[in-house]
């Protein structure tokens, strides 16, 4: 997931450099929205990289964006949801079933993201068109981690493994309440009418800490926690006019 995250923000840097040089001025509008879906956490208490099904949290997002060419508009997000994940749910590899670490947490996140339109129409002239989009900025979530590990099999786990020696480093590791975020995406949009449009999303989330589930050296240290988000949703445009490319003179 990090090397399409990497391949995302290379691809919005390289697209958003060359729109730069060509996008035509034009008029202002805003547009707000709203996503619901779900989170989907990827870290030590799940077997996939991609993160499961079975370690999903509700999302609910709410947003305001403005844009400032035809290619490119900047973006608000007010995102609510929660992560979760629970061992006992995996019956592969069995000893997830032994371990039986889980955790839970709260998420708010605040974020900014450049958003860039691959056809260039965020003058909505036209509709009942898919248009794909690419997002990347950066933002802030707020976590309140709760982790349980009292379903330990001590029997199996005893106080000579990596496990019990990890457990006693992590308790008494200040687990983060704050956490920075590099929200990297993608997403389709159908205009329904020239002012209502249907969205899909996908918005990957690169972070900085190996503690969102509140297990590091118990578990895997070698990598970081991330999530993600899956969405659906509608958004509407505000104003009279978009912004538009000047037609060309007969």
């Amino acid at each position: 997931m990090n090397a399409i995250a990497r391949n995302l923000l290379l691809l919005l840097i390289t697209s958003c450099s060359f729109v730069a040089l060509k996008a035509q001025p034009g008029r202002y509008q805003y547009e707000i929205g709203i996503n619901a879906g779900t989170f989907l956490y990827q870290g030590d208490l799940v077997r996939s990289r991609y993160g499961s099904f079975k370690a999903m949290g509700p999302v609910l997002q709410v947003w305001v964006g403005k844009p400032f060419s035809p290619y490119l508009s900047w973006r608000a997000n007010l995102t609510i949801g929660s992560l979760q994940a629970d061992e006992s749910k995996f019956n592969s590899p069995s000893w997830k079933q032994l371990r039986n670490f889980s955790f839970h947490t709260p998420v708010t996140e605040l974020s900014g993201v450049i958003s860039y339109n691959l056809y260039g129409d965020n003058g909505k002239e036209d509709y009942h068109v898919l248009t794909p989009y690419l997002m990347a900025g950066f933002g802030l979530s707020f976590l309140q981690v709760t982790r349980d590990w009292s379903r330990l099999d001590t029997t199996v786990f005893n106080n000579k493994t990596t496990t019990q020696i990890g457990l006693g480093i992590d308790t008494v590791r200040r687990l983060p309440s704050v956490l920075p975020v590099i929200p990297l995406g993608a997403g389709v949009r159908w205009a329904i009418t020239p002012r209502l449009s249907a969205t899909a999303e996908l918005i990957f989330r690169y972070t900085f800490t190996d503690y969102i589930d509140g297990f590091s050296y118990a578990a895997d240290n070698r990598n970081r926690d991330n999530y993600y988000s899956l969405s659906l949703g509608l958004s509407w445009v505000l104003g009279r006019d978009g912004i538009r490319c000047p037609r060309p003179a007969l």
